[in-house]
């Protein structure tokens, strides 16, 4: 057998970011179009089609790949020229932009999904099940390959495949470290995986963000939950550890992180699980 191969309809092997790995997808969409003679049809009926029927027919491609750019706007082409009229012999004429079609029916959109979202968010929920508790041989697979960190495994950029790099990097556009990492939170046990400074772990907000000027001093950054203390006995001690003393206007900020911390400690015992904000 070679490489690449078709397996359940999707192309194993294949490069994602080319163009051509997406052309399958494109006749199929351009191919029930033109069974379907949208020009025959009513609005409320081209809305129900491309919501029931287009925009599920890359869904398969896009739970698994990230599609190129110009493939969304392909996509969008189609979806925009069937709603407006299609088969009309000259170019329809696009009344509403797309992007207010998209929105939901409460702020007066079609509710239209907006395709590149919706390939996003496939593809977030694979991170979501990789940092969750979820088991299985495919998440075994990955932990072989890239480490039991695989929330924010990395790594040399030459050993991971297409589909795991386009996946860190759906997942970390944004500030910060990225639009899925800001929308979780730790619950923390043992505090063996969330980290002390860049983890939201106590509160809304992560302490880095919180006490950035404490950050700065701190030689603890990188470290997890459980590293930055001790048990002494059968109570949990914090241990802070600076680069210098801190200035007098910088006393108040640590009084401050050492009151919050006060309220929290670790658990024996228990795993570190996350939720979503």
């Amino acid at each position: 057998m070679g490489v690449p191969f078709k397996y359940l309809g999707l192309e194993v092997g294949g490069n994602p970011r080319k163009v051509k790995f997406w052309e399958p997808v494109l006749t199929k969409l351009k191919a029930r179009l033109n069974v379907w003679k949208g020009r025959f049809l009513s609005m409320a009926g081209r809305i129900c089609l491309i919501k029931s029927v287009i925009s599920a027919i890359p869904l398969f491609y896009l739970s698994i790949f990230k599609a190129p750019e110009s493939i969304y706007k392909s996509i969008i082409s189609i979806q925009r020229r069937f709603l407006w009229g299609w088969g009309k012999e000259k170019r329809p004429i696009s009344w509403v932009s797309w992007e207010n079609v998209c929105k939901p029916k409460e702020e007066g959109g079609l509710g239209i999904r907006d395709i590149r979202k919706f390939n996003y968010a496939l593809l977030a929920k694979w991170r979501w099940r990789i940092v969750s508790e979820e088991k299985g041989r495919w998440k075994d697979l990955l932990v072989s390959k890239y480490g039991m960190n695989l929330d924010r495994s990395l790594g040399p950029v030459k050993f991971q495949s297409w589909w795991w790099r386009d996946l860190q990097k759906v997942c970390t556009e944004g500030e910060g470290g990225g639009w899925f990492h800001n929308q979780l939170v730790w619950k923390v046990g043992g505090g063996e995986k969330a980290n002390f400074w860049e983890d939201v772990w106590i509160g809304n907000i992560n302490l880095k963000t919180l006490y950035h000027r404490l950050f700065s001093l701190s030689l603890d950054q990188g470290l997890m939950v459980s590293e930055v203390g001790e048990w002494v006995g059968a109570a949990w001690r914090w241990d802070l550890r600076w680069r210098r003393d801190r200035f007098e206007w910088e006393s108040p900020l640590e009084a401050n992180l050492v009151q919050l911390l006060s309220q929290v400690s670790p658990l024996r015992g228990h795993k570190d699980v996350q939720t979503v904000l």
